[in-house]
């Protein structure tokens, strides 16, 4: 390999490593050009591929690589990772397992076939994998990250939990980290040691996606729980006086109680939320489909009240079950309003990043092999092979 071959290829690498892809894309597909023949330069090129989201293209440049150098195991961890982004899991584990063999010494090989495993929902093998790099690599972060997701997805939260306390440990700015330990908060319904977590991995790389969409999840469960209660404690308000026979009295002092209690637990659901997570909450409040969704839950309720509260006393019992029907139809339409909501942010948000190209401001970006793009479903990050 020529020196101008090593230092394009060096500088291709450099770009990659800190987010340029698309300009390390173009370098790299003028050095193919040049030289054909390089499987070093048809790995980068798929490496470059995988940063911009072009995964055929990553494979057929690994699968070039592959034909010119049957005997390296990288063009197989592209090619893994590729096939995993396009949910063909099946043959980016046979990619991974290739890999493995050629290089069974390397750590990141039994990373990549964890990763694969994972996502083929075969976690005997993912464990297997997980341990022996761990064993060939004990101070990588990456290595316990991908740990932690491995035990997460077996349901072990106390063992997800500590490897991910050991990847923060090795690495205190480890974003995906960080993500894992938001995401098992989650599981032990601790929402705001969640966003806690879910806010310092967005702090620590501002590029990622998945991270910020996190914590847009968990404002949006917030509230999706508030409405609930609200709803619940709405049905028990009317149910009370409809069944005990009392006169329209109750149901007013019902719904000014109803409305002093679901101010009262939106206070304290701010309070618990951690301080910078508050103003997020103030904003989401005030958007459009979210405030339609608490309009939605509160003319629920409304409607139910004045149906129970106007029919004559004798008719009470009724009328009760069309009041009741009127709030859950409330609550599915309130519901719904959220989740066409949660979604229409994630796309609005990914617009606006691919318009922005934020990727050169990520502040770690550091490799596993070769460095693929991060972030695989909504709570979750993935180590890059």
């Amino acid at each position: 390999m020529s020196m101008d071959l090593r230092r394009e290829l060096a500088r291709a690498s450099t770009m990659l490593d800190v987010g340029r892809c698309d300009e390390a894309t173009a370098l790299v597909s003028r050095v193919v050009a040049a030289e054909p023949e390089s499987s070093r330069a048809w790995c980068l090129l798929a490496r470059a591929h995988l940063g911009t989201k072009r995964y055929v293209d990553a494979i057929g440049a690994a699968n070039r690589a592959v034909s010119l150098d049957p005997a390296d195991e990288w063009p197989h961890r592209l090619a893994s990772n590729a096939l995993i982004h396009l949910g063909n899991n099946a043959d980016a584990l046979r990619a991974a397992g290739e890999a493995c063999r050629l290089a069974p010494e390397l750590w990141q090989t039994h990373v990549c076939v964890a990763q694969a495993a994972l996502a083929s929902q075969h976690l005997d093998i993912a464990n297997a994998a997980a341990a022996r790099a761990r064993a060939l690599a004990p101070s990588e972060p990456d290595v316990h990250f991908l740990s932690g997701k491995v035990s997460l997805a077996g349901g072990s939260l106390t063992e997800a939990h500590s490897h991910q306390e050991r990847a923060l440990a090795l690495d205190p700015a480890h974003s995906g980290a960080l993500n894992e330990l938001g995401r098992i908060r989650l599981r032990r319904h601790d929402t705001a040691g969640a966003i806690r977590h879910f806010m310092s991995a967005a702090r620590s790389a501002p590029g990622e996606q998945v991270y910020s969409r996190n914590i847009d999840v968990v404002i949006l469960r917030t509230v999706s729980n508030a409405i609930y209660a609200f709803m619940l404690i709405a049905v028990l308000l009317i149910w009370i006086p409809a069944v005990a026979d009392l006169t329209r009295l109750p149901f007013v002092i019902g719904l000014a109680a109803l409305c002093v209690a679901a101010v009262t637990c939106l206070g304290l659901i701010v309070l618990r939320l951690p301080r910078e997570a508050r103003p997020l909450l103030r904003r989401m409040l005030f958007r459009r489909r979210i405030a339609g969704a608490l309009g939605l839950a509160l003319g629920g309720v409304a409607v139910a009240f004045g149906i129970v509260a106007l029919v004559p006393p004798k008719d009470v019992g009724q009328w009760f079950p069309i009041a009741v029907i009127v709030i859950l139809v409330g609550r599915m339409a309130a519901f719904s309003a959220l989740d066409s909501s949660s979604r229409f942010s994630w796309r609005r948000r990914q617009a606006s990043l691919r318009a922005v190209m934020v990727l050169p401001a990520r502040p770690r970006v550091r490799a596993i092999g070769a460095i693929a793009a991060r972030g695989w479903t909504a709570g979750t990050a993935r180590p890059r092979c």
